[in-house]
């Protein structure tokens, strides 16, 4: 019986950890170094200073889709993947190139998966930074 009580209080305090690393409040648009990419764009914090990421078109798995980052003036993209959140797919490269003055726009394309509902982190490395920014967004089997 000790087992059981010791085994359920495991699972109830993992299944709160979990919810509170994916869903909590530090995911939300617009504050933090993470966001929620909502109307194909996703506002975020690095150093208090405003950092903007637009896609092109609402990403859909095989088919290129544009992303371009506004950051500010000094900051530099060291290097972008995306990982699957709910499912492993590996690194997807985001071949990023500076446009001068902060503006960056490169390219990925997602692969397939058998997820209903997939969710993707897009992580980007800024140069001086010690912890990566995480974008987070969905996409939907049509």
């Amino acid at each position: 019986m000790l087992a059981i009580i010791i085994v359920a209080i495991g699972i109830y305090f993992a299944q709160k950890y979990q919810s509170s690393a994916f869903g909590g409040s530090d995911l939300t648009n617009g504050i933090g170094n993470s966001c929620n990419f909502v109307n194909k764009t996703c506002e975020f914090l690095i150093d208090e200073q405003l950092a903007i990421a637009r896609f092109s078109v609402q990403p859909l798995p095989e088919e290129s889709t544009t992303l371009s980052i506004a950051l500010p003036e000094d900051m530099k993209i060291q290097s972008a993947w995306i990982e699957g959140v709910n499912m492993y797919m590996g690194k997807i490269p985001v071949l990023l190139d500076s446009n001068g003055k902060g503006a960056w726009t490169g390219w990925f394309m997602l692969g397939s998966c058998s997820e209903p509902v997939m969710k993707w982190q897009l992580r980007l490395n800024i140069e001086g930074e010690e912890a990566p920014t995480y974008l987070y967004f969905v996409t939907a089997q049509q």
